[in-house]
């Protein structure tokens, strides 16, 4: 059963069953307040025969008898006088015989005011049925000079049932009525009920099919529209991810086709120098120069396989973060540089204020030596490379800030966001005659992740490079031990 159905029938059976529960305690207690009005009444006029009678005894005259004759005629007297056109009066005398009207045998009624007398009750009464009416019987016990007799009123109240079951009937009628409105009202409340919910599994049943732009449009404050929110920030989520794994699989692609090639090439070169080598007589410098092309395509080799064994270790392996003065970084990196900078005459300065940054040393040498050195390969001779580093305070955060900038040819900016990618390389040729594989921008951001660190890179053709560092606030709290 779909959610439209459970949602109408719930609500029909939760309104036809308060209507009916409602509407059958509101007629049964108006009846059991007619009948106790009844009841009331009757022992009220009974009490009242009761002491016309008793009066009537106590008005006779002394040279009257309190025989069964006059007894007789008090009895019709009061009967006819008080009864009442509707009510039956009848007298009875202690053994249950019929004194008005004649002939007639008391109930039950009296038998249980004679039980009762014991109590101090001298008035009792019942529901009687008889051939589909209902009466009441009301009774009274009178003591008239040391005769007992009994005084017994019979009422009819059938209309008190027929009103019940007149209030009945009306009262289905009503609840029909009551029930194809609910009927109606709550098909409308269902539908507008289940309508997010539909347009949700249509958004669902269309993100299954990979359409992952489908989102659905909350309205309201209760939960389906939280479920809606939440289902949208999942398809944010998924379709992130998704378009993540799709990038993360054309760069696998590439890394591989790219990594195939950076091998093959060397490999071509050391294989068909190595065969000249094994089939062809060659001179001296002929034989000089082919072991010094192998032996350079094999270094080649060895620093690619070094740099991807470097990528490797820092996606998997943990670093131990330790307090790290920077001057001390500085000297090592001026250190690591000067023989590059110096082979092609470029200008280096380094001026890094005084600090203490969280890191691993040999990792940020690695960092910064890779951004030194391409700077260099980026500049030409007589070129410049700064290296600074300041203390920024950003908002509530303070950072430190290391910026490696060149005067280099630069690149194009749209080509800023791709040389993180591995083997990526904006001039192949360049780069493989200045012995690079494509590595090392995907091995410094490699480490700028695992050090919690951001970084910025802006260039301009011809005009020069900048790549900035940020190191966060929480790497500068403990002392150095790196002295």
């Amino acid at each position: 059963m779909s959610l439209f159905w459970k949602q109408l029938a719930g609500m029909l059976t939760v309104i036809i069953l308060s209507f009916t529960v409602f509407g059958t305690v509101l007629l049964q207690t108006s009846f059991q307040s007619l009948l106790e009005k009844e009841k009331e009444s009757g022992l009220e006029e009974v009490r009242m025969l009761q002491y016309a009678f008793l009066t009537a005894v106590e008005g006779m005259e002394e040279n009257y008898a309190l025989d069964e004759r006059n007894i007789t005629r008090l009895a019709e007297s009061v009967a006819v006088n008080a009864g009442g056109s509707q009510n039956e009066v009848c007298v009875y005398d202690k053994n249950g015989q019929g004194i008005y009207p004649r002939g007639r045998v008391a109930g039950e009624l009296c038998g249980l005011l004679e039980k009762n007398s014991t109590s101090g009750s001298n008035c009792a009464w019942r529901l009687q049925e008889q051939d589909g009416s209902h009466f009441m019987e009301a009774a009274a016990r009178m003591d008239c000079e040391g005769k007992i007799y009994y005084l017994q009123v019979r009422r009819d109240i059938q209309y008190i049932y027929d009103s019940r079951e007149s209030g009945y009937r009306n009262y289905r009628s009503i609840l029909l009525i009551l029930t194809a409105v609910a009927a109606l009202f709550s098909a409308v409340f269902a539908v507008g009920y289940t309508a997010p919910i539909r347009r949700l599994s249509l958004a669902a049943r269309t993100f299954s099919r990979g359409e992952y732009s489908q989102r659905v449009k909350p309205a309201g404050n209760d939960e389906i529209t939280v479920l809606m929110q939440d289902f949208n920030g999942m398809a944010e989520k998924l379709e992130s991810n998704i378009r993540e794994l799709k990038e993360n699989a054309r760069q696998q692609e590439e890394f591989t086709g790219a990594f195939a090639h950076e091998l093959k090439t060397p490999l071509t070169s050391i294989i068909g120098y190595a065969e000249m080598l094994m089939t062809m007589e060659m001179g001296e410098e002929e034989l000089r120069q082919s072991a010094d092309y192998i032996y350079r395509e094999g270094k080649r080799l060895e620093r690619l396989s070094h740099k991807m064994m470097e990528l490797i270790r820092i996606g998997k392996l943990g670093i131990d973060m330790q307090p790290l003065q920077v001057k001390i970084l500085e000297e090592n990196l001026s250190h690591l540089v000067a023989a590059k900078v110096a082979e092609k005459n470029i200008n280096f300065t380094s001026n890094m204020e005084p600090g203490v940054i969280s890191g691993d040393l040999d990792l940020l040498l690695s960092l910064m030596g890779n951004l030194v050195d391409n700077s260099s390969k980026a500049c030409e001779t007589g070129g410049t490379i700064c290296v600074t580093g300041t203390w920024e305070n950003t908002g509530e955060m303070k950072e430190y800030m290391v910026k490696v900038q060149d005067d280099g040819r630069g690149m194009p900016e749209d080509e800023v966001d791709r040389i993180t990618e591995a083997f990526y390389m904006i001039d192949k040729s360049r780069a493989r005659k200045e012995g690079g594989a494509g590595l090392g921008m995907a091995i410094c951001s490699r480490i700028i992740e695992v050090h919690n660190a951001r970084w910025e890179i802006t260039s301009r053709l011809q005009e020069g490079s900048s790549v900035i560092i940020h190191f966060p606030a929480e790497n500068t709290k403990k002392e150095a031990v790196h002295e």
